[in-house]
């Protein structure tokens, strides 16, 4: 009977050990998958060969990094102002069809293409590629028109402590980083342009951030007064009534529920 208890009692720690490990192995699995994934995506993006420096200022850092990289802030990029990068969206498609556009922040990790689904839900667990993946997609708000032609075109981002995803977005509540990376680049199938940020900061999950539902370019303007106030880094960016926003969302750990917005205005 002893040995009968001994048996029953290895194989409950045994099933317990097994879904511990479990629990270990597949996030990081699931990490591996996305950082290939997306790694296997850039061959279709293209952006020139920075030109080399000669002389006392020749030596620069390399600001490219690994969806792996350690939590600590990408390096300062020399240059705010974004590559020109040109994407390969005939190609896109043929993986995904729901591609929308391709976001790029020079000197970050934040490098990845946009889709847009029916709903808000399916790219939080499903890589560009279709693929059930926690690491998710970056993804246009299932309310905004496809081409970015909305007042406010909302993207979406998990918060990643592998420093993948939107997990950059984070630096942005210090004036330095900012400072070192004003701007991002949007690519779409019609064109390219510059998003310049103006705010950024902590919200609760029923904020007015995501708000799309302006009746005027009045209460547009109120809203965008309202956002840049609340904003934990100082731009001398003012935009107004007359032009389109985006909005970079991602989980905060502040308190609960915490999302951390990004808020730039469109410059072709």
């Amino acid at each position: 009977m002893k040995k009968l208890i001994y048996i029953v009692v290895f194989l409950i720690l045994l099933a317990v050990a097994g879904v511990s490990v479990g629990h270990i192995y597949m996030p990081i699995h699931e990490d591996n998958v996305s950082a290939h994934a997306y790694e296997d995506l850039r061959r279709f993006v293209e952006a020139p060969v920075p030109e080399l420096i000669s002389g006392p200022d020749a030596s620069r850092t390399d600001t490219a990094s690994s969806p792996d990289a350690p939590s600590s802030p990408p390096a300062a990029s020399t240059d705010s102002t974004p590559s020109q990068v040109q994407v390969d969206f005939e190609s896109l498609r043929a993986v995904n069809p729901e591609v929308v556009g391709w976001l790029t922040i020079d000197g970050t990790d934040i490098d990845y293409p946009i889709a847009q689904h029916s709903d808000n839900d399916y790219y939080l667990h499903h890589l560009f590629n279709g693929e059930w993946n926690s690491s998710g997609c970056i993804f246009l708000d299932s309310r905004d028109s496809s081409d970015f032609s909305d007042k406010n075109s909302i993207l979406y981002g998990h918060h990643m402590d592998n420093g993948s995803m939107f997990q950059n977005l984070m630096y942005y509540k210090d004036q330095s980083f900012y400072n070192e990376h004003p701007t991002a680049q949007l690519i779409t199938p019609d064109g390219s342009c510059v998003v310049e940020f103006f705010a950024g900061y902590v919200s609760t999950v029923d904020g007015d951030a995501w708000r799309l539902d302006f009746t005027s370019d009045e209460e547009f303007g109120d809203w965008l007064k309202a956002v840049k106030e609340k904003s934990l880094f100082e731009s001398i960016i003012v935009p107004t009534a007359a032009e389109r926003i985006v909005t970079l969302s991602t989980c905060s750990y502040e308190f609960y529920n915490a999302r951390f917005v990004v808020h730039g205005t469109i410059r072709e």
